[in-house]
């Protein structure tokens, strides 16, 4: 059922992005009052509808219209002008019957797939693959990143990464997307290479069938602007435990030659599941510290252990939501003390240290970064880490940018504009900054120290400050950014007007409209 708010000002979860939307609206699974309420795929199907109505009205009404998860995006990747849908109510999980997969996909992976809503949470769905599931089906996410509070479609369509580095980020593991776009009908997409689903079910589902490796590649990681991801089909693993040693103090030189070791680290049973490091570019290089997990077999009984990314200490004192954007600019401390805080900070309450427990146990932060706190994440090959290590770090200290660096590795993907898909690993390397003129100038100058240096990059579509079409097309090439741009055209069934419905600031200034 839909349902308006109206006019309002508008401000992401981080305070990083605002707007004055002409109309914030509420959808959710239920039916007006005095009709039959729906279930299951009734459910989907008639949500489906809601969302099409919606659609073609605001495309009467020459609206623009943007979906919206936990708004927890930093760069202004759900931020409208026009109708933001608010889908967090839309947070069903339901179990694939036996009959309705495609008889292509194999037998023994159909039980450790889900359809999930796109409201629901990377918290909830935790919660039910591990927990709550039926017949004792345990299951986990194959990779997460170091939140639960982003939902899925919102985790998946700006490529949140994790750090799975036998597997990939957030959008590998889909394997079919409902999706609406105001035609009438909505569309199931997946792989023409990977086919999931029978007719049957998507029939049943009141959908159209769209195999096609293509537009399934870009609409995974398409931030929104294909439509609204009603539900998503996510395969899952069977149940399994992350066992994370002691924190690694390491020289840089040292960390060098770890990384050598993990370019091939799915073909090494010994390689880790997850590897992170942080470093401090104020330093001089001097150390690094490493977090690493082993995926091993789920064992009942072990302590559940205790959430990172508490913002309040024993005594219950917490910190206000400016306190970061004020330490990091008080004149007084330099850019190398401060960094030095941060760095000791992050290692007493941002880092897994010898624990173990589900990714839904370990990765647990759903609280907000502080306000005018932001990030910018930027992917590279794994073969160019330790450049990037120094050219960063030089980068900073002419600039006396106040930033340490967590740095993860990723499997690189498929999708047309992910940006973890440099091979044979993905670093990630992600700076805490505050969100100012500061943050802007620090990641142009290291895009464009990179650029100079021969290093290939992408930014996180999450957490950037702005790239415009001439950075889309040094980092991804005129090849993938045409064919991103066929597939968005093939889902509107190329009517400019439904598609421009769709269109943002950010769409428009990346050159992708």
């Amino acid at each position: 059922m839909i349902t308006r708010d109206g006019p309002q000002k508008w401000a992401n979860v981080h305070v990083t992005a605002k707007a004055q939307l002409a109309d914030l609206i509420q959808v959710d699974n239920s039916a007006p009052l005095g009709t039959p309420q729906p279930n299951g795929l009734d459910a989907l199907k008639q949500t489906a509808r809601d969302l099409d109505q919606l659609i073609q009205e605001a495309k009467q009404n020459g609206k623009h219209v943007r979906a919206l998860g936990s708004g927890w995006a930093l760069s202004d990747l759900a931020v409208t002008d026009g109708w933001l849908v608010n889908t967090k109510a839309l947070n069903g999980c339901f179990e694939i019957a036996d009959r309705f997969f495609n008889p292509a996909f194999a037998a023994a992976r159909r039980p450790n797939v889900v359809l999930a809503q796109c409201g629901i949470s990377i918290a909830e769905l935790n919660v039910y693959l591990e927990v709550t599931a039926p017949n004792g089906n345990r299951r986990a996410l194959q990779t997460s990143g170091i939140g639960a509070g982003q939902t899925v479609a919102g985790s998946t369509s700006g490529n949140t990464h994790g750090s799975a580095i036998k597997f990939g980020a957030t959008p590998d593991y889909i394997r079919g997307i409902h999706l609406v776009t105001g035609r009438g009908k909505s569309w199931w997409i997946e792989p023409a290479s990977a086919p999931l689903m029978h007719d049957d079910f998507i029939t049943a589902l009141g959908a159209e069938p769209l195999r096609d490796d293509d537009v399934f590649n870009a609409a995974a990681v398409s931030f929104g602007s294909f439509g609204i991801v009603a539900a998503l089909a996510i395969e899952a693993a069977p149940i399994y435990h992350l066992d994370f040693p002691p924190i690694e103090d390491l020289t840089h030189d040292t960390l060098a030659d770890r990384l050598k070791t993990l370019v091939h680290a799915e073909n090494d049973p010994a390689a880790p599941y997850h590897f992170e490091f942080i470093f401090n570019p104020h330093d001089d290089l001097k150390r690094v510290m490493v977090t690493s997990a082993q995926q091993v077999a789920f064992q009942p009984g072990h302590e559940t252990p205790p959430p990172v990314w508490i913002v309040r200490d024993k005594n219950n004192f917490a910190l206000g939501t400016n306190t970061a954007k004020i330490l990091l600019k008080m004149p007084l401390l330099s850019a190398a003390k401060k960094c030095e805080m941060q760095f000791d900070l992050y290692r007493e309450k941002a880092i897994l240290n010898g624990v173990r427990g589900t990714p839904g146990q370990v990765f647990t932060a759903t609280v907000f970064y502080f306000e005018g706190y932001t990030e910018a994440a930027i992917g590279i090959s794994i073969d160019d880490a330790p450049k990037m290590v120094e050219i960063s770090s030089v980068v900073a200290r002419q600039l006396e940018q106040p930033c340490i660096s967590q740095v993860r590795l990723v499997h690189p993907g498929k999708t047309l504009l992910g940006f973890t898909n440099h091979g044979p690993k993905t670093c990630v390397f992600e700076f805490d900054l505050v969100n100012d003129k500061g943050f802007r100038k620090f990641e142009r100058t290291l895009l464009d120290a990179l650029k100079a240096a021969g290093v290939k990059y992408t930014v996180h579509w999450s957490k950037n400050s702005g790239v415009d079409a001439a950075d889309v097309l040094h980092m991804y090439g005129a090849d993938k950014v045409n064919r991103w741009k066929a597939a968005r055209e093939k889902v509107f069934g190329g009517d400019a007007a439904l598609k421009k419905v769709f269109d943002s600031a950010l769409v428009e200034r990346a050159g992708l409209a």
